[in-house]
């Protein structure tokens, strides 16, 4: 589904005759549509709608695809496409195209929106490339699945029934959960604690909402979205995952893959990640493997394309993460007592959050950008200039980078965080929930019942020596634990001490704490 080439088609009849085209061509090669007709229609006034009543940046196969799901009828869906082809109707009365809309609502049927994703998926693989192909089909899973809600909650009575109330737990817990999230909810869940990044946090509660569709739909088959999040040190992205934990109801562990090496070389292997997560849910596979696995410092196990000469042996760990990622079934060892045993883990149905900073990447991108002579990435001259983003990261650069393309296509969703400057940090310590500074102040507010203050001047002293660190959010806490050192020592022995003040003065060791009696 080429996006630039459907939107420039403005007039009803010539999306019409595109798609009719498109499904007759879906139907010679073994697809299925009951009515060429009506569904050439749906999908012509979803195309109709993005020209004439939405932005350009809303006009691409995501819109598309959201819209198809909204289309499902009965189904406990939220935002109703008929009840906003209404609203357009009525806001456009002298559109003949928007005023037909009732009656084709009418001539739908939830089958016909069932064979629509399934042509939609067809033309997705006949387009994409690797990467955005991959993307697309996981977002079309949400989407398919999410508006159908009615069906997810009732799967569960149907599966008591059948097995005479035995249910798989996983099944129940993921049912649970859907009653309770959404995509939106989880990234909303996320912006109480994580300051902008925006575009991962959309991409992981994706992910995470994806995850739960799948194990609450097993007979549904939809694929897999691992999630690979690309930032440097300190930009949140172990925050997001520190965040989701306490959020899902499956286990969820952190493995540093630095150091890793492929099986069955000596040393720390990928079963290690395994081993973490069959622990952390009390030894209970069925509950392991549902689980989710957070693979930091990702970027570790890439040979660089400079120096590696083949037969890597962090090439030969990529292999191996292939099956584990996309589902297989591993011997994992479990340490008892003075020994080891090995359990077996299906991986099918565990979620994989890989993360790193890829130093170097951005200036392969850039490079690849003013190479091909296009957009913004022509005029760049310092690379200083240039930030990476999700917009310009394509999986040849991945690859590029030394990751083999398999690997890279396991990951379906790929983002781009951005590094942190002075009024990001700012917000980190003054509008996120449980901040590092919210925790200090509750620390002396609990132990002394005194309340911890920090003057405007002193937060910038705090974000000055932060951004010399150059490691992000991550040096906060080292700083601020320094400027506090002396009234966490002298406030207990001070009595009738009511408030702690560090000004910008304190902060730079000028003079002490201010203490307020």
């Amino acid at each position: 589904m080429n996006d630039k080439e459907l939107f420039e088609c403005q007039a009803p009849d010539g999306v019409y005759d595109h798609f009719t085209a498109e499904l007759k061509r879906y139907m010679d090669e073994g697809g299925r549509i009951g009515n060429i007709s009506v569904a050439a229609l749906v999908l012509t006034l979803i195309v109709y709608y993005l020209l004439k009543r939405r932005p350009v940046a809303d006009r691409q196969t995501e819109s598309i695809l959201k819209l198809l799901g909204a289309a499902y009828k009965d189904k406990g869906y939220r935002a109703a496409f008929w009840t906003i082809m209404r609203e357009s109707s009525e806001a456009m009365p002298e559109d003949e195209f928007f005023a037909a809309a009732p009656g084709l609502e009418r001539r739908v049927t939830n089958d016909d929106i069932d064979e629509l994703f399934a042509f939609v998926e067809y033309e997705i693989i006949r387009y994409r490339e690797v990467g955005e192909r991959e993307r697309l089909l996981g977002l079309l899973d949400v989407c398919r699945v999410r508006y159908r809600s009615a069906d997810i909650f009732s799967h569960l009575g149907r599966l008591k029934k059948e097995k005479k109330d035995v249910v798989p737990r996983h099944v129940a817990a993921a049912v649970n959960f859907l009653k309770q999230y959404n995509p939106e909810s989880i990234k909303a869940y996320l912006d109480r604690y994580v300051v902008g990044q925006d575009d991962s946090k959309r991409i992981l509660s994706a992910a995470v909402y994806n995850h739960y569709l799948r194990l609450a739909n097993p007979d549904e088959h939809l694929l897999k979205s691992n999630v690979l999040l690309i930032g440097p040190t300190g930009c949140g992205k172990t925050e997001l995952i520190r965040r989701l934990t306490s959020l899902v109801n499956v286990p969820v562990t952190v493995t540093d893959f630095s150091g890793l090496v492929a099986t069955p070389w000596k040393g720390r292997n990928k079963e290690e990640a395994l081993t973490s997560l069959y622990l952390k849910a009390g030894k209970d596979v069925e509950l392991a493997e549902c689980g989710i696995v957070f693979c930091d410092e990702f970027d570790k196990i890439i040979p660089s394309r400079r120096y590696s000469r083949g037969g890597d042996i962090n090439d030969e760990l990529q292999g191996q993460l292939l099956g584990m990622f996309e589902g297989t079934v591993l011997d994992v060892p479990v340490k008892e007592g003075g020994g080891s045993e090995m359990i077996q883990m299906n991986t099918e149905n565990i979620l994989f959050v890989c993360a790193g900073a890829f130093e170097g990447l951005d200036k392969l991108v850039k490079k690849d950008i003013d190479k091909a002579g296009i957009g913004f990435g022509s005029e760049v001259k310092d690379s200083d200039e240039f930030e990476l983003n999700s917009e310009v990261l394509k999986t040849k650069h991945l690859v590029d980078y030394g990751m083999k393309p398999e690997l890279a296509g396991r990951l379906n969703a790929v983002s781009v965080l951005k590094k942190l400057d002075r009024d990001a940090l700012h917000r980190v310590l003054t509008e996120a929930e449980d901040s590092i500074l919210v925790r200090y102040m509750n620390e002396f507010r609990e132990d002394d019942e005194v309340e911890l203050e920090f003057t405007e001047d002193a937060l910038d002293v705090i974000i000055d020596r932060v951004m010399d660190m150059n490691i992000g959010a991550r040096g906060l806490n080292s700083v601020i634990h320094e400027m506090l050192k002396t009234p966490m020592f002298e406030t207990p022995s001070k009595e009738g001490v009511k408030g702690v003040r560090i000004t910008g003065d304190a902060a730079r060791g000028i003079s002490g704490p201010e203490y307020i009696f």
